[in-house]
This record gives C-alpha cells, structure tokens and sequence, in this order.
C-alpha cells in the first residue's frame, strides 16, 4: 500500500505557527513540482533555484495566509511558485514563456526523479491527461496553458487577446469541466 499523502494544509497551518518540522513536510512533499514549474518558467537553472528558495521563504512566512476554503493548499503553493517566478521575470525585463514548446527544459534526474507513488501516479494518468487535453479546442488549451503553467492571470490574458474578461474566464472554466468530465472527476467544482 503507498504512503498516504500528508496534510498539506494542516502542515501549513502548524508551519504558521512556527512548526520546522512541519514546513520541512512541506517542502519535501512538493519540492518537484514547485521546481519544474521554476525550470519551466525561468528556463535558467541558477534563476529557478533562487526563485525556488524565495518561494519557499514567502511560504514559510506567508504560511497564515493559507486559506483552505479559498483553494487547495497544493495550489496556493503552486501559486506562490509560480508568482515568484513571475516577479523575478519582471525584475530582469524578461518575458514568460509564450508556448509548451519553448518551456521544454530536461529536468535533472537526480533532481527531479519521481518516487513510485508518483510513478504510478504518472503512468496511470499521463495518457488520458493528454488525450483529454488534446480534446479541448485549441483555444481553450492555449488559455489553460496561459494561465495555469505560465502563470498569467485572467486580465493579463484578455490585455494580451484582446477579448473581454469575462469571455476568458468562460473559456477557461468550461475547459476545465471538460477536462474533470474527461478525466472521470465529474463536472462539478
């Protein structure tokens, strides 16, 4: 049987109060993650481990603000990476990514090298992720990815399309029940 994934947002509310044991939790449960989307983003390994280090500052400072009825703890996370990412971006005058292909970045092995949960995580899921994907209309996969890998928030990407707010997150939000749908989560939120 796998280990259990831990508590992201009981061990950020203890990290709140100081608790290093439960922040060192934090961290080693989405350190992965939070440093492909650096390389991802940043395109620069040296730049990604320091945006990789400020991020894991703001969490460990910004831990109280964790809300769990806004969002999933594993997202707020993602969020402060990716944000990080951004304002080092900004810092250097330097753009985010425009496409997938552009943010390819082989990743360390000894850095990135998935455990077996995530192995089989992987392997279970990685062909109908793709195949829902690349179901979407292809507007709907350029937002998502726009917004959810690159980090551009619904107004920076109706500024940068041209359409109206509300249309993007109509296109965005309808993507995503697609994708729940497809991927047999159903559609509610």
């Amino acid at each position: 049987m796998p280990p259990s994934r831990p508590d992201l947002g009981k061990l950020l509310a203890y990290a709140a109060l100081g608790d290093h044991q439960a922040f060192a939790s934090v961290y080693d449960a989405t350190r992965r993650r939070a440093w492909a989307i650096c390389l991802r983003l940043l395109r620069d390994r040296a730049l990604a481990e320091d945006a990789l280090q400020d991020a894991y500052v703001k969490v460990w400072h910004q831990a109280a603000n964790y809300r769990p009825a806004q969002g999933a703890a594993e997202a707020w996370l993602a969020t402060v990476v990716r944000n990080t990412c951004l304002d080092k971006l900004r810092a250097l005058k330097r753009e985010p990514v425009d496409s997938m292909d552009a943010m390819h970045i082989p990743l360390d092995p000894a850095d990135a090298a998935p455990g077996p949960e995530q192995q089989l995580e992987r392997s279970m899921s990685h062909g109908s992720l793709d195949r829902c994907f690349g179901q979407l209309k292809a507007q709907q996969r350029e937002l998502l990815t726009h917004s959810y890998v690159m980090g551009l928030s619904h107004g920076e990407l109706a500024a940068r399309t041209g359409m109206a707010l509300g249309t993007i997150k109509t296109i965005i939000r309808r993507a995503i029940l697609s994708l729940r749908a497809c991927l047999g989560e159903g559609a509610t939120p």
